[in-house]
């Protein structure tokens, strides 16, 4: 796949405007049943409350830009409208802004200026920066484990190597984060499956760990294979992170998951494997994290970047 070939994601809901609603409408609103989530925006409210929190921000972008649809939206914003993660809880919306005076916060919307002209994509009602330019961004202005989640996505949706990112941030007039963006870019990798996992790697290597290698299958049986998320190889360890979503994949139920996973587990372990597991609240906490991976004898093999892991929690 290329990046032309990706789509803007549409609204999770269906968007209500006051002015295209009928008569009924200020009676929903007064008895609960119509939400607002812009100025003269509603959403079902029913509908509202079953949405997970990145869901509800991408409806506040399109509620946005139903009511401003030249805006191009870019950092967060842009990554929330091609399906790529956003860590952390997002409050503000990101927009381009037409001049250097107009850079400015108003109310939930940040608009950034930049030197350079991003390309866009343009769908019906909505213009985002492209997916390739949106990462960029991500790169050069947060934290690298922001950055890395959606490099990893988008690298992983295009089957591709970091090239095209690497190139796009060396190519820009400014040179502003240009130094900053690279480790989160030559890092990248379309082997990363979860945003879990890309958290997980960034941890392990600010820690002070030796990297693992990704996706790693072994014979578990006649036939049968397993893949596990990073092996420690130099000393026979595998590490599992499990994110909630595993266990719903395949339309199997939570339970089934669940018991499929500790057989595949008991099976590596009988081959003589270590196994160490660990889940979003440990990755979270590097000092969990740690632990977990000296117990299970993975090698540290450089200084830990305390820098990062001490402002890794307010991102996650």
């Amino acid at each position: 796949m290329t990046p032309d070939a990706m789509s803007i994601q549409p609204p999770p809901v269906a968007l209500l405007r006051r002015a295209e609603a009928g008569t009924r409408f200020d009676h929903a609103v007064r008895s609960g049943r119509l939400h607002r989530i812009r100025s003269g925006v509603y959403v079902d409210s029913r509908d509202w409350e079953e949405l997970p929190p990145w869901s509800r921000y991408l409806a506040r972008i399109h509620a946005f830009a139903s009511k401003s649809p030249h805006t191009v939206f870019m950092h967060e914003s842009a990554a929330a409208l091609w399906g790529l993660p956003t860590l952390g809880k997002q409050h503000r919306i990101h927009a381009r802004a037409s001049r250097p005076g107009a850079a400015r916060r108003m109310n939930d919307v940040q608009w950034h200026h930049t030197n350079d002209e991003p390309d866009v994509a343009v769908a019906p009602g909505i213009v985002a920066t492209s997916p390739i330019d949106t990462v960029v961004d991500l790169a050069r202005s947060r934290h690298p484990v922001v950055a890395r989640a959606a490099a990893d996505a988008l690298l992983r949706e295009l089957g591709t190597g970091p090239d095209a990112l690497l190139a796009t941030n060396d190519a820009r007039i400014s040179a502003r984060g240009r130094s900053a963006a690279r480790w989160p870019l030559e890092t990248a990798s379309s082997l990363v499956e979860t945003a879990l996992e890309s958290v997980s790697l960034c941890v392990i290597e600010w820690l002070g760990f030796e990297r693992p290698e990704l996706q790693v299958e072994f014979e578990i049986g006649p036939g049968d294979i397993a893949r596990a998320d990073f092996y420690w190889r130099s000393v026979d360890v595998i590490g599992e992170a499990d994110g909630r979503a595993k266990y719903s994949m395949n339309g199997g139920l939570p339970e089934q998951q669940m018991w499929s996973e500790k057989r595949r587990e008991d099976s590596l372990r009988r081959q003589g494997r270590g196994v160490a597991r660990w889940t979003w609240e440990e990755a979270r906490r590097p000092d969990v994290l740690r632990d977990v991976l000296r117990h299970s004898g993975v090698p540290e093999v450089r200084a830990p970047r305390h820098d990062l892991l001490r402002t890794l929690p307010a991102h996650l």
